[in-house]
Parts: structure tokens; C-alpha cells; sequence
């Protein structure tokens, strides 16, 4: 069987980034495009974030059980700490799609707007890293790949 979880990463990271690219255009620029830009890349790229980790969750659990799997605890590791990260990211942007949901006109009051870009940028730390653990599992682990 294929693995299904590479195929789902590319488009939730590619949005999630982008929406808080366009977050701080939209502070910078006072551009009401932007920010409807922002919000809609977030939408989209939770809900496609969702499908990941579902996907990688399945996948995780093909790869590492059963009497095929020859992986050691350091892989396991990395992969729940893949797994922790990444599904970190996805709860601290759906923070921030339910304040922006909730207030729509939450980039005018700068207190909300200090929290919901402290999200933006928790989350994209967060995304990174997770992309990063993604990474060296395929590229330098081999997992799914061999």
C-alpha cells in the first residue's frame, strides 16, 4: 500500500505559513485583502492539516507495528515527537482560526491582536519543527521509503 501521509504535508504547511506571512502584511499594509487572504490560507490549511494528521497517524502505525518492523526506539522517538509537534501546530493555529472566527475585528484591538500573532508565530515555530523531525525521517531514517 502507498503511503498516503507525504502526499496530505505540503499544502497545510504551504497555507498555515502563508496565513501569518499575510497577517503581518496586512498590519503592516493596512490592507483589508490581505487579512481576508490570511484568514481564508488559515481555514484551508487547518482543515488540510487535519487530513495530515490523520494520514501520518495511520501510516506511523503501518510502519512501526506488526512483525515487519525493525525500528528501534530512537526512530519512535522522533516520530512522536513529529507526531507532538506537528499536532501542537495544528491546535495552536485552530486557537487562532477561533479567535479570528470569534472577532473578525481582532487585528484593530492590540491586546487580541498581540495573542492571536503570538499564535501565528507560535504555530510557524511549531509547524517547522515538525516539517524539520518530518524530514529527517524520510530523508536520513528512510521511513516509508524502504
Amino acid at each position: 500500500m502507498y503511503v498516503l501521509h507525504p502526499i496530505t504535508v505540503h499544502f497545510p504547511i504551504a497555507l498555515l505559513l502563508v496565513s501569518t506571512l499575510f497577517t503581518f502584511l496586512a498590519l503592516r499594509q493596512m490592507r483589508g485583502a490581505w487579512e481576508t487572504s490570511a484568514y481564508h490560507c488559515l481555514l484551508v490549511g487547518w482543515f488540510a492539516g487535519l487530513v495530515a494528521v490523520l494520514t501520518g497517524i495511520f501510516d506511523a502505525a503501518r510502519h512501526l507495528t506488526g512483525p515487519d518492523a525493525l525500528y528501534t526506539n530512537e526512530l519512535i522517538g522522533r516520530v512522536n515527537a513529529h507526531a507532538f509537534t506537528s499536532i501542537a501546530a495544528l491546535l495552536v493555529y485552530g486557537l487562532a482560526l477561533l479567535r479570528r472566527r470569534r472577532r473578525p475585528d481582532l487585528l484593530e484591538d492590540a491586546e487580541a491582536r498581540r495573542g492571536y500573532l503570538r499564535l501565528h508565530v507560535l504555530g510557524a515555530a511549531l509547524l517547522m519543527v515538525g516539517g524539520w523531525l518530518g524530514g529527517y525521517l524520510v530523508y536520513v531514517a528512510g521511513l516509508g521509503v524502504r
